[in-house]
């Protein structure tokens, strides 16, 4: 929702965009073509047209744009198409449908959320809030992910309050293009319709004072947004008259930028569009490049097969690996087990986008703890693996009221391994597009869980396991730190990795309803809490503890300050695009500290400043952008929101401000607490 962008040409290169450390990533690898579009253009103006008219306006269209009927189906290929056809279609489109600026903004507005939930994307869309208010609060957050994969776009910036007692949002809408205020009536009308059940009303009201001149120039809106229940809840959508093609919501979220350019082109004159387009600012369309199957074999094993089982052959694979994995491990004699009974399984295996066509596939790993012969099947031996993950197989208990009855904790999981996965191949390899080959260690893929013996001993290795991983990643749900192995895990990675190989994937995880949970999940953290099938388990943990840690108390505070730190960076990348953001998501880490008792690291995190580093990420010398107030922190928030930033260049000063000021912090504690 509220995607459109203004994205400019100058500051683009031709390398696939590097993010040392950022997780929240969701899109292909591109590179970058000035003033050229795509058949994906053309797919949605069509699905549009025929949304609010037939098969003959389309036509009709065709035939006034110059395009001959049996050219149809070139222009609809999505490879790179003449400027001159998508523009004289979008003229004709307006021309026919008599459509002025306002209502085919509105009519954009709606036509984008129904196109999007058809494509694929409506559990992405879901799983942004539970409820209308939670979504619109939450809008920032998915901006910021957008923002990473368009590092040069300037986002628009909203600004959603909630009166808890008129059931009433003061929403504020900021964007650097003027006139958009049908388009984001007809989004936030659309999404109430057909993901909540609810007939949206608008009211406008004045704008903040910071936001007076703003909004005089049509670039700020503010209203009083109230709902009301539709009878028989959520509007279904209408049966497609053409099928609409699957499509990621972060490529289709680019084709619509363009659409709504074109749209708002499409009222005025053709020639000023065509002269708006060859301007030094003209619009950047990104090219998709297809996702390979081809992985990189650098990062498997000597006996890594290429090619993918068939989990349906008559002969159980996994069975006839685990019998020779125990023949290896009898002939072992005890030694170097954690070598042989190594394994990684590919991230395309286990994660995927929430449009891939492989999610459902995913979803059947995710939904249950329970091993099979086939999970086995899809790791093979390795050395080592780019990234142990960590997790919890239990959803919350709470996870339906916080996230919403729709949203499948399964489906998270393996979206954010995704995300994970992605960014760790931008790391290694700066090519997005082999992210499916980035290795894994995941329990149930990973150990044979129908051979107990086997099972056994890869438990007993979880240590090594995590030691010959690169990095580690952690699932982080709130109710992580109640699980006993999870704990079991975390000891382990406290004692050997450093605080910058610790992530916390949690980005779908953290909204504004949950937030408090995980400030209570680290501030209550103990021990005693801890939850697990077998009580008999308790004693590995504490075994483990005892041995590695000063004390169970000691390791308790170690836990505490290590997760309020790792939380505070993972927030830290989103609290730049306002002060409410910092206030909300950041701020609240650093009184927690405080109150835990963690004066240094207090003080640590206090020093982080997001929004400036965020203006400074804005100009290729460091230095804020023109016009940009520093001695005002609100105003900041406000006009940094919009800068055109270097995502990479922002998430490399977050970095170095944690490796260099917090990461030392947790290395002392750590030192103290840790036995000899």
């Amino acid at each position: 929702a509220f995607v459109h962008s203004d994205v400019h040409s100058d500051a683009f290169d031709h390398r696939p965009h590097r993010r040392a450390s950022a997780l929240p990533s969701q899109s292909p690898s591109c590179r970058r073509l000035t003033a050229a579009m795509y058949g994906h253009i053309h797919v949605i103006l069509k699905d549009l047209v025929l949304s609010v008219a037939d098969l003959a306006t389309w036509h009709a269209i065709l035939a006034d744009a110059g395009v001959n009927a049996d050219d149809e189906a070139k222009i609809l290929d999505t490879v790179v198409q003449k400027d001159d056809i998508t523009f004289a279609l979008v003229g004709s489109t307006c021309k026919i449908l008599k459509l002025d600026l306002d209502s085919a903004l509105n009519t954009f507005g709606h036509h984008f959320v129904g196109f999007a939930l058809r494509s694929g994307n409506a559990q992405f869309l879901k799983s942004q809030g539970a409820t209308l208010h939670a979504f619109l609060a939450n809008v920032n957050n998915l901006h910021a992910c957008l923002e990473r994969d368009h590092p040069n776009a300037k986002f628009p910036f909203i600004e959603a309050t909630y009166d808890p007692e008129d059931d009433a949002v003061s929403l504020t809408y900021v964007s650097v293009r003027s006139g958009l205020k049908s388009l984001v009536v007809g989004v936030v009308e659309e999404i109430g319709i057909r993901l909540y059940g609810l007939n949206v009303s608008f009211e406008q009201q004045a704008a903040p004072e910071d936001l007076r001149e703003a909004a005089a120039a049509g670039q700020a809106h503010s209203w009083r947004v109230t709902w009301r229940p539709r009878p028989g809840g959520p509007e279904p959508l209408e049966p497609p008259k053409e099928a609409a093609p699957r499509v990621d919501f972060f490529t289709l979220h680019t084709a619509f930028v363009e659409v709504w350019r074109l749209l708002k082109c499409g009222t005025e004159p053709f020639a000023m569009c065509q002269q708006q387009t060859a301007n030094a600012e003209a619009a950047v369309v990104e090219e998709i490049s297809p996702m390979t199957t081809e992985y990189p074999t650098h990062v498997l094993s000597e006996n890594t097969a290429e090619d993918d089982v068939d989990s349906s052959d008559s002969l159980d694979v996994g069975r006839i690996f685990s019998a020779a994995k125990r023949e290896e491990v009898d002939r072992s004699d005890g030694k170097r087990l954690d070598r042989i009974l190594m394994r990684a399984t590919r991230a395309g295996k286990v994660a995927a986008a929430w449009s891939d066509a492989s999610l459902e596939s995913c979803r059947s790993f995710w939904q249950d703890s329970r091993g099979r012969a086939r999970d086995y099947e899809l790791s093979d031996d390795a050395k080592c693996v780019d990234v142990f993950v960590s997790h919890s197989w239990s959803p919350p208990e709470n996870w339906k009221i916080v996230m919403g009855e729709d949203i499948s904790y399964a489906d998270v999981k393996s979206t954010q391994l995704a995300v994970m996965a992605k960014d760790i191949a931008l790391m290694n390899m700066d090519e997005l597009d082999q992210w499916k080959g980035v290795t894994l260690w995941v329990d149930k893929a990973c150990i044979p869980q129908d051979d107990t013996y086997l099972k056994e001993q890869c438990i007993s290795l979880i240590e090594k396991f995590i030691d010959r991983s690169n990095r580690v990643c952690v699932l982080f749900t709130w109710s992580y730190l109640e699980r006993l192995w999870c704990v079991f895990e975390w000891a382990c990675v406290l004692q050997d990795k450093e605080p910058n190989s610790i992530w916390l994937q949690n980005d779908a995880f953290v909204t504004e309803a949950s937030f408090p949970l995980y400030l209570d999940c680290i501030k209550y953290f103990s021990l005693k809490r801890c939850k697990c099938f077998l009580e008999s388990d308790r004693s590995i943990l504490f075994a483990k503890i005892d041995s590695c840690y000063a004390s169970r108390q000691a390791f308790e505070l170690l836990v505490k300050a290590t997760a309020t730190a790792l939380m505070a960076r993972s927030m830290a990348y989103r609290a730049g695009r306002s002060q409410r953001l910092h206030d909300k998501f950041f701020k609240p880490w650093v009184a927690l500290a405080s109150d835990l008792g963690f004066d240094d690291l207090a003080r640590a995190l206090a020093t982080s400043k997001p929004m400036a580093w965020r203006a400074c990420a804005a100009e290729p010398t460091g230095s804020p952008a023109a016009g940009t107030d520093r001695s005002n922190p609100v105003l900041l928030g406000r006009q940094g929101s919009l800068l055109s930033i270097k995502a990479d260049k922002y998430h490399d000063q977050v970095n170095e401000w944690f490796d260099g000021v917090v990461s030392p912090v947790l290395r002392e504690m750590r030192k103290e607490i840790l036995t000899a």
